[in-house]
């Protein structure tokens, strides 16, 4: 009965350790006021600015807001990408990007 138990339980951490993260947030400090992570997005190498990892698009974009919201200067800009992944040249595409409408 023990090592049932032991196994089921190895068995959960094994899984629980490899769930490949939905969304990828993308946080650029530095964006001027008004300037879109979009644009952002699309002028240089996304995975230069990875912060972070999520299951759920909403756990993401709260994250980007709050960094924006505690960073030094009030500005910044965020995406997140949906299943992000290199393709075949090495650049990192997603899937699609959300950003909270109000940024």
């Amino acid at each position: 009965m023990r090592s049932m138990m032991a196994f089921a339980a190895l068995l959960l951490t094994m899984t629980a350790c490899t769930q490949v993260p939905q969304w990828t947030l993308f946080y650029y400090p530095d964006a001027a006021p008004g300037e879109s992570a979009e644009v952002l997005a699309s002028q240089g190498e996304l995975d230069q600015h990875i912060s972070g990892y999520y299951q759920q698009l909403d756990q993401c974009l709260a994250k980007g807001a709050g960094m924006v919201k505690l960073s030094q200067t009030g500005s910044g800009s965020y995406l997140c990408g949906e299943l992000c992944q290199r393709n075949e040249a090495g650049a990192l595409k997603c899937q699609r990007l959300e950003t909270l409408a109000s940024q």
